[in-house]
């Protein structure tokens, strides 16, 4: 397997751990024990409203993906986006992922199911609000919806204009999935391909 598939996305991780770690901050945030639960949790964990966070209209279940964040972007759907390389599973401090390379190519890409971040009580765009009021994320900015569902773009910083596009969909008031892009040539190739990840994320997660 590609290097860059065991050294993806390292400031999208730090974010990720940031967001999970209740009272940590800055860039080198603690570990916290695992958690790979149900990614449907009672309704005492819903994260509290935020009027600067998009609700969900229509929240989709992503429990059957939890203990293999890879099936959510189907083999054909990888394909098309240049990656025919079967998908490497992970956990990213409790949170199921999954991650695609392309062989002698710097382009990658990543997938994070915030189920643990949503038993914390930090799921959803707004734990990513709260991690950027804490000071734990620098970069925070709304994206464009994708399939009717409400984005942000965020970081430790914004690496946009590099060819690294870190965006996340909120599929439920308290669930967000990550589709990271990494290694293009700009911030429109990086991000365009980040949105048709989560677009294709998002018709796995309908049954389309």
């Amino acid at each position: 397997m590609p290097n860059v598939l065991r050294n993806r996305v390292a400031a999208a991780t730090l974010v990720l751990v940031s967001v999970a770690v209740a009272g940590c901050s800055g860039e080198n945030p603690g570990t916290p024990s695992p958690s790979t639960g149900s990614a449907s949790p009672p309704a005492s964990s819903a994260a509290p409203e935020d009027p600067n966070v998009p609700k969900v209209a229509d929240p989709l279940d992503a429990s059957a993906y939890v203990g293999d964040a890879c099936k959510l972007l189907p083999a054909a759907a990888a394909a098309e986006l240049g990656f025919t390389e079967p998908g490497e599973p992970g956990s990213e401090t409790g949170n199921p992922s999954c991650s695609w390379g392309i062989r002698g190519k710097a382009d990658s890409l990543q997938i994070i199911l915030g189920s643990g971040n949503r038993e914390k009580g930090m799921g959803g765009l707004a734990g990513l609000h709260k991690a950027k009021e804490a000071g734990q994320l620098r970069f925070l900015e709304p994206g464009p919806e994708v399939d009717g569902y409400p984005t942000v773009y965020y970081g430790i910083q914004d690496r946009r204009a590099g060819g690294t596009c870190d965006l996340a969909v909120g599929v439920a008031d308290d669930l967000a999935i990550s589709t990271l892009a990494k290694g293009y040539d700009n911030e429109q190739d990086s991000c365009g391909t980040a949105q048709k990840f989560a677009s294709a994320v998002i018709k796995t997660l309908k049954g389309a």
